[in-house]
């Protein structure tokens, strides 16, 4: 029984985590698309309008944690960002991260980040890897389809929002390492090319998901201030 806690731990340490979850950018893309689909649908809790609209980019994560004693995190995503009127082609992102705690089991969680400065546009367009900071970890982002009034539209580099049950509450993401998925990138563009080139649309073809994900966009950029009260999820008494 003595080797049984040693052997497990050398098990979750020797699983690399991206191999957590591996998709490709069509998966991404269509999981993307869900997210934001069910982030259109939302009346209540949910991103304000006016802060999804003033985003310089966005970026969709789906993180996994797993593991017993020594837990696991890694996940898959992807990133857009704002080229004026139109949002840019998508770049594939990883997270992996690391912690030890008394856990078993596994669970997944979608997330959205909105970056509203150009340093956090900066920190996810890098090649490479690269770990949390103040720019990349992000501050739980307000929630309420409309602002109150007087209430400041932004005041962190990265608002962040967990995705659970139909509605999107402002959470902190701390403790997490990105990475480029270069890899996915070529495989779906056909050329080498940096996250910030694909960015700036510095590609030959544009395949007709990201087609796709560009509609949902724009839908998501023209969809009307609710007028009145904003409607909030019931509450139990």
């Amino acid at each position: 029984m003595k080797f049984i806690l040693p052997t497990l731990i050398a098990l979750v340490i020797a699983v690399p985590l991206p191999s957590f979850a591996v998709s490709s950018m069509e998966e991404r893309i269509d999981k993307t698309i869900d997210i934001l689909e069910q982030y259109g649908k939302a009346q209540g809790d949910s991103i304000p309008r006016e802060v999804f609209h003033n985003a310089k980019g966005l970026v969709t994560m789906w993180i996994i944690k797993a593991g017993f004693i020594v837990a696991g995190e890694g996940g898959d995503g992807l990133v857009v960002v704002r080229q004026g009127k139109k949002w840019s082609h998508p770049t594939a992102i990883s997270a992996a991260g690391a912690g030890v705690g008394f856990q078993a089991g596994g669970s997944s969680q979608d997330y959205v980040l909105l970056l509203n400065t150009e340093e956090a546009v900066k920190q996810f367009s890098q090649k490479g890897n690269y770990t949390s900071s103040a720019e990349v970890e992000g501050t739980a982002g307000p929630v309420g389809r409309e602002l109150s009034a007087g209430v400041a539209t932004v005041n962190a580099p990265v608002y962040t929002y967990s995705f659970t049950k139909g509605l999107f509450g402002g959470v902190s993401l701390s403790g997490l390492g990105y990475g480029s998925a270069d890899d996915t990138n070529e495989n779906f563009y056909g050329e080498r090319l940096t996250p910030r080139e694909i960015l700036d649309g510095k590609v030959k073809k544009t395949p007709e998901a990201v087609k796709k994900l560009w509609k949902v966009l724009e839908n998501l950029d023209n969809k009307p201030k609710i007028e009145g009260k904003t409607p909030t999820k019931d509450k139990k008494n």
